[in-house]
């Protein structure tokens, strides 16, 4: 039978595989969780700054990458230390039971492990998005739900609040210095989606939570690039947030990269070398069906 303590050569691994109609298998979010947590680790284990914190991970890593836990039956709980010990070094330091080495057989359930308490990191406690709520003017019309149609199934909807808060918190620390970096006018767009997106708070449901949480991804990623794109283009609305794939699908079709009059077919233009004789071309492709008056070739 397997166990935690059988060695990998003697381990027998089952695993429940969900098939569509069709045949093909689903993904299995076990296995998508488990190959998340191995490339972020790959990456934040490297990175870390004290060489000891570094040479205590190396066994808890190799125990729980161990044949075994790869078994339906120990799966979850492997997902549940690796995301543990993934949110451990994400505060560049390990502690806790990843400061003692792994024990040689069973691991112990999480609930039962004596939790030491640390510090707040500095994001937990940055203030911005206190001060975002207290800049606002005593007239300011909140965002209105893009989801619900029922106010009685908005004030259901809050189960993910705390996780959907802190991820917010989190993104919005690290995306303030570069937003600072960038050019006057995109510094007062950025601005006002910052203050606007902090407006989703408190009451607010989950899942415009959850659609906040997902700009403010979007939003971090390019300003990290010091650059600002899709609906951060333009002030964020007045009345209420739409999912983020309509916005982006909207700023598609209002100003397309397909355009090559577009800001930016210009910038990719830009950025290219300009030949002393002849021409480059540029060609854009898109996914969308393109109207032609060309009727089709009539086959016999």
């Amino acid at each position: 039978m397997t166990n935690e303590q059988t060695l990998g050569c003697e381990v027998y691994v089952s695993v429940d595989v969900t098939y569509r109609e069709g045949g093909s298998p689903l993904p299995d979010p076990i296995n998508s969780e488990f190959l998340y947590y191995s490339s972020v680790l790959r990456v934040i284990a490297l990175a870390l700054t004290g060489d000891v914190d570094r040479q205590l991970i190396i066994p808890w890593v190799r125990k729980l990458f161990r044949p075994e836990y790869h078994s339906s039956q120990f799966r979850e709980k492997r997902n549940k230390y690796l995301l543990y010990l993934t949110l451990t070094l994400l505060n560049d330091e390990c502690y806790g039971i990843f400061r003692t080495s792994p024990p040689a057989g069973t691991l112990l359930e999480l609930p039962s492990i004596v939790h030491e308490t640390q510090p707040a990191a500095q994001w937990e406690i940055d203030p911005m998005w206190q001060d975002s709520l207290a800049a606002l003017p005593e007239d300011f019309q909140f965002l209105s739900c893009a989801v619900h149609e029922l106010v009685l199934d908005c004030q259901k909807d809050h189960e993910l609040d705390i996780i959907l808060d802190q991820e917010f918190q989190f993104f919005l620390f690290l995306a303030r210095p570069y937003a600072s970096l960038l050019n006057n006018d995109d510094q007062t767009k950025i601005a006002a989606w910052l203050q606007t997106l902090c407006t989703i708070h408190g009451n607010s449901c989950s899942s415009m939570k959850a659609i906040r949480n997902d700009y403010m991804m979007a939003l971090l990623g390019y300003v990290h690039d010091l650059r600002v794109a899709g609906p951060f283009k333009e002030y964020p609305p007045w009345t209420t947030l739409p999912p983020l794939m309509e916005a982006a699908k909207w700023s598609a079709e209002t100003k397309p990269i397909t355009d090559p009059t577009g800001h930016e077919a210009n910038e990719f233009l830009a950025g290219l070398p300009v030949p002393q004789d002849g021409a480059f071309c540029y060609i854009a492709i898109t996914g969308d069906l393109i109207d032609s008056t060309i009727s089709p070739v009539q086959q016999s």
